[in-house]
């Protein structure tokens, strides 16, 4: 997203939120329908199970519904849905009892709204051959959770360096630390393939 498209969608869902706010629940459905899919994608990345990862999407846009009074207005939408989000499919993990353990198997999405990589944005890089998109999405796969969600915020959802900040809740400097650990961590996973 450029950056003058990105600021047309941050005025419009400052729009959107306002009336939100003001209780119109119209304003909230455009709302939950524009950010549906990323928020899914979060939980993914988290739970790694397709219905874990739609009750905490669903249980994340109640939650966010409530909770919208205290959203920043200096902040982005999408960072607090994501920190929400990724809160919400925490919990669900461990409601379900599932482990926690990166090297679980997992289950690929299945569904017309989701891409069938379990790296979203994946299948469309430009210049990977289908080998080298299995083999990314392979060693993404085996990442542990903080690496998937760091490298997820910068380069799958695209937030900027402060709004990624914000999603994983730590200063930017800490997420630039994190992000170096985390694309070690998937080129040693590449290697090791």
């Amino acid at each position: 997203m450029t950056a003058t498209s990105n600021a047309t969608v941050e005025a419009a869902d400052a729009i959107l939120v306002a009336a939100a706010r003001g209780g119109d629940l119209f304003a909230w459905e455009h709302l939950v329908r524009r950010y549906q899919e990323p928020v899914y994608r979060v939980a993914f990345l988290i739970v790694r199970d397709t219905a874990l990862a739609e009750e905490a999407t669903q249980s994340a846009f109640v939650r966010a519904w409530r909770a919208l009074p205290s959203l920043d207005e200096g902040h982005g939408l999408l960072p607090w849905l994501f920190r929400i989000t990724a809160g919400e499919a925490r919990q669900q993990r461990r409601d379900s009892g599932r482990p926690r353990h990166s090297s679980r198997p997992v289950e690929r999405i299945k569904g017309p709204h989701y891409p069938a990589s379990a790296v979203p944005g994946l299948a469309a890089a430009a210049g990977l051959s289908h080998v080298e998109r299995e083999r990314v999405s392979s060693a993404f796969d085996r990442l542990g959770e903080e690496d998937r969600l760091t490298i997820a915020s910068r380069y799958l959802f695209g937030l900027s360096r402060a709004d990624a900040a914000s999603a994983l809740a730590v200063s930017a400097r800490v997420l630039d630390a994190h992000l170096l650990t985390a694309l070690q961590n998937l080129r040693a996973r590449m290697t090791a393939a």
